[in-house]
């Protein structure tokens, strides 16, 4: 994770963590949903959870986690001070 990284995420607010996650979950990729226009709908039956669906969603586990921890230590800073 870069510096720049981790300015641009700890300079995010719960609103773009919200939207971001929900970007994430319209991806086609993550299979969460299937879009009807502009509605997320779940998809019927369930996900297979195989090797390829973990190849194509382990990058963003990982960034989110990333995202996770960076925005977390801005906010703890932010309750305890540096």
């Amino acid at each position: 994770m870069t510096d720049e990284l981790k300015t641009k995420w700890s300079a995010s607010e719960p609103r773009d963590w919200a939207n971001d996650s929900f970007a994430i979950s319209e991806a086609a990729k993550t299979q969460y949903c299937v879009m009807h226009g502009p509605s997320c709908d779940l998809p019927d039956g369930s996900v297979t959870i195989n090797q390829e669906y973990l190849d194509a969603n382990e990058p963003v586990v990982k960034e989110q986690l990333q995202k996770a921890g960076v925005r977390l230590a801005k906010l703890l800073d932010s309750a305890f001070g540096d």
